[in-house]
């Protein structure tokens, strides 16, 4: 039995909340909630309301003097029935109610609703074409607590506060663009950044906890906070925030984002290569370990064939495809040019390499394709350089310091902000980076 309640939760998208977090978010409830006669509380996805008991635990006087106490839950195994809370066995985000809530608080679902086995949340079609309409923050392979976001704010009064614990992912990936934007649009949002290993062992995910107050007077108010054993501390703030991505920083990311003149994405379009299936479906693509040697064919390399400042021209994929034909799969296969691999996780960087062959290429690695508008613009480095230098620490630790451990890999308008310098820009900066290193290994010594 225990199985299959476990498994019913991971196709619901559920991850029990720690306590210490539970009673953490129940702190930030502000004055203004607290101070009224009657409240109405909500718990979305509710499960077994740790939530509406982290409130009747910690702050009593607002759990007994609430008008109403709500919590919606999908899976009815799951369900926890509180005493004095309405708990209502429904889908949330389909879920129809005049009421209006002073306070919504809980943990969403996490996950990409699906029936392939490659998503964990087991949604139908129609039910997801359901979502699609009513939803107007969903674009893309939108994840289920984007729409959970949207419909509480929706459903909170003028001047209500939500509080959530989500992914950190909406803070820069282009899925949520339009979430930001509403974000931005409804009240004051503030994001509190509580890192890599809360729903450890049982899912591993950045999280961040949402602390957002509808009120048309405080829209385009953005905060950004680190938590660090209770402590609160701002990393920034932006009071005209209009839904761009959320970055961190530090000195050194400020030190570049000041000192270098350029960004990748002024000096390169980035592409991506084509995907398994297209390649597959290709009629002009052969599948075969091995050919025999024949300068007409050449193999389909992935991110396997990439490593940091070089590309391996073996064959892995098991595709081919003839030379002459290689453009059919993309026209920029035909010229030497700069590729970086997805993945930097694991070792922070950026993984880049100089494809001078010019390869047909397959999955998840992006090419940098130098424009021809920079007939005016003094950037001076080679592209040997350019892959030198994403290779480096300096870029290393930008990439660390701005994007933390938000996501496993890089999109395009990651890529696109990395900054970029000239080769004076770069000799100063190394020099500034080789004389902090030493003074970091000073310190450590003495």
């Amino acid at each position: 039995m225990a199985s299959k309640i476990t498994s019913t939760r991971k196709d619901f998208g559920m991850f029990a909340t720690p306590q210490w977090v539970v009673d953490f978010m129940v702190s930030l409830i502000n004055g203004r909630v607290l101070s009224l006669s009657k409240p109405s509380i909500l718990e979305p996805a509710c499960g077994e309301c740790q939530f509406l008991l982290g409130i009747k635990r910690n702050i009593p006087h607002l759990f007994n003097n609430s008008r109403l106490k709500i919590g919606v839950e999908i899976n009815k195994e799951a369900i926890k029935h509180v005493e004095g809370a309405k708990i209502i066995h429904g889908d949330y985000l389909l879920w129809n109610t005049a009421e209006r809530f002073d306070l919504v608080i809980g943990n969403p679902p996490y996950g990409i609703p699906s029936l392939s086995e490659h998503y964990t949340i087991k949604v139908g079609n129609e039910t997801k074409e359901k979502y699609k309409k009513i939803y107007k923050t969903w674009y893309g392979k939108y994840n289920m607590y984007g729409a959970f976001i949207e419909k509480s704010v929706r459903l909170l009064k003028e001047r209500g506060q939500l509080i959530f614990i989500v992914p950190a992912t909406f803070l820069i990936l282009s899925e949520f663009k339009k979430l930001r934007k509403f974000l931005a649009a409804n009240g004051k949002t503030e994001i509190i950044y509580m890192g890599p290993g809360i729903f450890k062992p049982e899912a591993e995910v950045t999280t961040v906890v949402l602390n957002f107050v509808k009120a048309t007077s405080e829209s385009n108010r953005m905060f950004l906070i680190d938590y660090n054993n209770g402590n609160l501390k701002l990393i920034s703030r932006n009071l005209k925030w209009t839904g761009e991505e959320i970055l961190f920083s530090s000195d050194l990311t400020k030190a570049l984002d000041e000192t270098f003149s350029f960004r990748l994405g002024d000096v390169y379009t980035i592409r991506i290569s084509p995907r398994t299936p297209e390649i597959r479906n290709n009629p002009s693509v052969i599948k075969a370990d091995s050919l025999n040697n024949s300068h007409e064919m050449l193999p389909i390399l992935n991110s396997k064939n990439l490593k940091p400042g070089r590309v391996i021209y073996k064959p892995t994929t098991g595709y081919w495809i003839e030379r002459s034909k290689r453009t059919l799969l993309r026209k920029f296969f035909n010229a030497p040019h700069i590729v970086v691999g997805l993945g930097f996780r694991n070792n922070g960087g950026v993984g880049a390499g100089y494809d001078y062959k010019a390869y047909p290429w397959m999955g998840d690695v992006y090419h940098l394709l130098r424009k021809h508008t920079l007939m005016n613009i003094k950037f001076d480095l080679s592209e040997e350089e350019v892959v030198s230098y994403l290779n480096s620490e300096i870029i290393r630790r930008y990439v660390k310091d701005v994007f933390r451990d938000i996501t496993y890999h890089f999109n395009i308008n990651q890529l696109k902000i990395l900054p970029l310098p000239t080769k004076d820009e770069l000799k100063k900066a190394t020099e500034f980076w080789q004389d902090e290193k030493l003074e970091r290994r000073f310190k450590k010594v003495y």
